[in-house]
């Protein structure tokens, strides 16, 4: 017979709200993330919309290669399992979120802009995170980091 204290205890778990609390907070960094080089390169260089919109991603998803990996997903299933998969989904939003935003900010780009309190919102990059956002977190929790499993364990 095994004492309670002997028996292998499962690995601290992070529930499905908590993943969602994190996304939502990446979501806030993401904008600011993508909008301020956007910002800075559409004011400072020549370059076409789609290399601001690459660039400006690319910013973003540097940042969240690292946060994903480490912070928002954890999940029970070795990193180094996941690496491949998280790899191809980050290369697969990237893609994704450069097409979406070039073709917002080809469309419109007079309107882009809200203003809330003086702080101008870009509405075409929140579009884009909004238009993608469902995808990538299914994306994210399902299939590059898959939530821990319940395991059954013998008493």
């Amino acid at each position: 017979m095994h004492r309670i204290d002997d028996r292998k205890k499962p690995a601290a778990k992070q529930s499905t709200g908590l993943r969602v609390f994190w996304f939502f907070v990446g979501a806030g960094m993401n904008y600011a993330l993508i909008s301020t080089p956007f910002r800075f390169l559409r004011l400072h260089t020549g370059l076409p919309i789609i290399a601001i919109s690459a660039a400006s991603m690319t910013v973003s998803v540097a940042f969240f290669f690292f946060w994903n990996y480490f912070v928002n997903f954890r999940t029970d299933s070795r990193k180094k399992n996941a690496l491949a998969r998280y790899l191809a989904a980050v290369a697969c939003m990237w893609a994704l979120s450069t097409f979406t935003l070039t073709l917002l900010k080809s469309l419109d780009p007079h309107y882009g802009f809200l203003s809330i309190s003086g702080f101008p919102l870009d509405l075409d990059i929140l579009s884009t995170q909004a238009c993608l956002a469902g995808f990538k977190f299914l994306l994210y929790h399902k299939w590059v980091f898959p939530a821990e499993r319940q395991h059954a364990y013998e008493h």
